[in-house]
């Protein structure tokens, strides 16, 4: 491991090589019991500090994400990312991590925060790099615009297309579009395309001939999903951009400013 508070079973083992696994594991056990250890997964351990209550200390979720990866392909995505960003000011009670191969189960609770694993395909598995979590480490993170992308495939991941759409907004000024753009096509999803032309447009920013050049193809890939996947499947069609609206459209132009 690269964080000495955080350590596995093999750690241990190799380091006290004559004792029995056995006694190992026994003795790990009573400091887990006694609070000086949390155990994060099977064989994986973090050391609580002296000041923390065991019963509710967790170490920063970012960290335990790269912790329970442990060498394996992972970036911190979607409404996680988005909080990395600095997009959001009320992060919930979960961390997203998106994953190269599926794990079992695809949920885990530690210290009453759930982390949840997202499969991703390889053609969707890109875009994300070392990022600062603080001033002191980094994690893998989904770079902006991939974030951007993420969002608007599967804005329930995200909170719903509200904060989606305060993303695209807040970032207005930062995202590099041709690097969006670029991601929306090797993303496949037209879902995604036509949520984000949809939003762009809704929030009334500069319409270029890229957008209309996207827009184009949202012609490829027919009937109409849903503007937001975290709502009801109920609302008018818009064939423009190919969704069915699902959301009343001024809440989402209202919260932008709230």
């Amino acid at each position: 491991m690269d964080d000495y508070d955080c350590f596995s079973f093999q750690d241990v083992v190799q380091e006290y090589p004559t004792m029995k696994q056995r006694n190992l594991l026994d003795v790990l056990s009573k400091m887990v019991s006694k609070g000086m250890l949390i155990k994060l997964s099977k064989g994986l351990y973090h050391i609580v500090p002296q000041s923390a209550d065991p019963e509710h200390y967790i170490p920063d979720w970012h960290l335990v994400a790269k912790y329970l990866m442990r060498g394996k392909k992972y970036y911190i995505g979607y409404y996680s990312a988005m909080q990395v960003h600095g997009l959001i000011t009320q992060p919930s009670l979960k961390e997203i991590v998106v994953i190269r191969h599926r794990v079992n189960p695809p949920k885990k609770i530690i210290q009453g925060i759930e982390f949840q694993f997202i499969t991703h395909v390889m053609t969707r598995f890109f875009g994300y790099k070392k990022t600062w979590i603080n001033s002191y480490e980094k994690v893998m993170v989904s770079d902006l615009e991939k974030t951007i992308v993420d969002a608007v495939t599967k804005p329930h991941l995200c909170d719903g297309v509200i904060e989606v759409a305060k993303a695209i907004y807040e970032t207005r000024n930062k995202i590099k579009l041709e690097r969006l753009f670029d991601y929306l096509i090797q993303n496949e999803s037209k879902a995604a395309i036509k949520r984000y032309l949809f939003l762009y447009d809704l929030i009334g920013l500069e319409w270029t001939a890229h957008h209309e050049g996207m827009l184009k193809l949202r012609n490829v890939g027919e009937g109409f999903p849903l503007l937001d996947t975290s709502a009801s499947d109920e609302g008018r069609k818009n064939h423009r951009f190919g969704l069915k609206i699902n959301v009343d459209t001024e809440t989402i132009k209202n919260s932008l400013y709230t």
